[in-house]
């Protein structure tokens, strides 16, 4: 990392000095640990005016499972016995969690293949926001999902209807991922930030059939994948650089600064974001990187690409991918490629996509909570259509890749694979949509690194040799030699307006 606050911890005496915690982080936040092992674990305040404390020695210490780990006043973990224990760090009315395994949830690895090569010619990578996969189809047949939820009581209760626009935002940041996974039990949705208002258990819900009925559609003629995952088990900012890095995973959660949405290398002087260092010490730094990105490389490897994303003018200009990398940033690249989402039906219905396209829509197309569903999914039709609606060559030759980022607070039952301290994420859906694709439920384990490298693949792109060296690469959900799918061109629905007792405003002010 390049531009790196140098911060130093102070000590218990400054803290009166100290504006508000943001989180707390327990380090290291996953380990593997035989019965008898110990193991010490740390915990550290992350404030909002970026500096970063080590509260090992203030916070209590407590096991969820303490008949299967126990944890000392200062931090150390006996593993008693064989499975899973989420270990808690509480300070002031704040927590963070770490978890210690006996066993991991393992990740299935399937043979890797460069069957794409020379027979696609665009890859539409489009990215919305916060729904989980149960949350949008836990009822769709033949799929992985879910209709009721275990509570962190033990109790098993029916998933709710979702109220489309929802009522309020949900926890869904570093902090949740941890307790609401919980080892792997997926128990704990119900304690996350603002699970229920007003008692409306809002994150134990899902969307029906009848709600999105147009992702529907594209499930039923394309492929519904059931096994994705974020690339790390937190928010938007750290799932966003992955989408085109395939890396700096070492970031945590999202920035925080004095002013709102400064997300990037443009942002004012004092914004951080948290890290974990690799002796996993906390610390901070200024949220813009000179790590490697796709577009990089595919820069270099003459491959043609755009990101059809929001400006700095722009509403959703948080969720810009490439703001937050020096090389494209400050590069040629920012002007030429990085460009309004508005120009991507243009584009499409003329036949002048590139070879790759990251798209993310206007803050609110996104779907995220308290946004639509309804008007998110229209948006995504008319981007979906203009591709379908250009010159059919482009069609035949084309893989849409649809997912959300994170799961938004709402509730998945699929406990993510291990990969590293870092993830995988909370399960969310993924939609193909391809001439070529397998029309059926994609069950492959997959996350946001899979994308890029089957983008790698399909244009002899060289690897950006972090999470696309392992992950699955997507290449067995087509079928080259298949008679071509013919495209699905849909209408826009009316979208229900707000519930009459909706806020005016997201009060939860969670931003991602």
């Amino acid at each position: 990392m390049k531009y790196v606050f140098v911060l130093v911890l102070l000590s218990v005496s400054g803290f009166a000095v100290q504006t508000r915690i943001e989180i707390i982080i327990v380090t290291p936040p996953e380990v593997l640990m035989s019965p008898g092992q110990k193991q010490q674990m740390h915990a550290y305040g992350y404030y909002s005016d970026g500096t970063v404390t080590d509260l090992t020695g203030q916070v209590t210490w407590s096991s969820v499972e303490s008949s299967i780990a126990s944890v000392s006043s200062t931090g150390l973990v006996t593993m008693k016995t064989a499975g899973t224990a989420l270990i808690k760090a509480a300070y002031t009315g704040y927590k963070g969690y770490g978890t210690v395994w006996n066993k991991f949830t393992p990740f299935i690895s399937v043979p890797t293949s460069t069957a794409s090569f020379g027979k696609i010619q665009h890859i539409v990578f489009i990215v919305k926001e916060n729904r989980s996969f149960d949350s949008y189809f836990g009822t769709y047949p033949g799929a992985n999902g879910a209709t009721t939820a275990k509570l962190s009581s033990g109790q098993v209760v029916p998933l709710g209807h979702t109220p489309d626009p929802p009522k309020h935002d949900m926890g869904h940041e570093w902090t949740d991922n941890h307790g609401n996974i919980d080892g792997g039990r997926m128990d704990r949705f119900d304690l996350e930030l603002t699970c229920s208002v007003n008692g409306d258990m809002q994150c134990i819900s899902q969307l029906y059939q009848a709600d999105i009925p147009n992702y529907w559609s594209y499930a039923t003629h394309y492929a519904l994948g059931d096994a994705m995952f974020p690339s790390i088990a937190s928010g938007s900012f750290p799932a966003h650089l992955g989408l085109v890095s395939g890396g700096v995973q070492d970031v945590l959660d999202n920035p925080r600064s004095s002013q709102p949405a400064q997300w990037g290398c443009d942002a004012i002087a004092g914004t951080t974001v948290p890290y974990l260092q690799p002796d996993e010490v906390v610390a901070a730094e200024f949220p813009c990187f000179n790590a490697m990105t796709l577009g990089d490389l595919a820069d270099s490897a003459g491959v043609s690409w755009k990101a059809y994303t929001s400006l700095s003018t722009e509403s959703g200009y948080i969720y810009n991918p490439f703001r937050p990398f020096s090389s494209i940033f400050y590069g040629g690249d920012w002007s030429t490629k990085v460009v309004s989402e508005s120009t991507f039906i243009a584009d499409a219905l003329a036949g002048n996509l590139p070879a790759l396209s990251w798209v993310t829509p206007p803050s609110i197309d996104t779907d995220h909570p308290p946004d639509s569903a309804c008007v998110g999914e229209n948006w995504t039709v008319q981007q979906i259509n203009a591709v379908m609606q250009g010159p059919r060559t482009q069609w035949n030759n084309t893989v849409i890749i649809l997912t959300w980022d994170d799961f938004g607070g709402l509730y998945d039952h699929v406990p993510p694979p291990y990969h590293d301290q870092y993830g995988l994420g909370i399960r969310v859906p993924l939609l193909i949509i391809s001439p070529r694709v397998i029309r059926e439920v994609y069950h492959t384990e997959v996350e946001f690194a899979s994308v890029l490298r089957f983008m790698e693949e399909t244009f002899g792109i060289p690897s950006l040799g972090g999470a696309d060296t392992i992950a699955n690469d997507m290449q067995d959900a087509f079928n080259f030699s298949q008679k071509p799918l013919p495209p699905l061109v849909l209408s826009q629905r009316a979208c229900p307006g707000p519930p009459a007792d909706a806020p005016v405003f997201d009060p939860d002010d969670l931003d991602d």
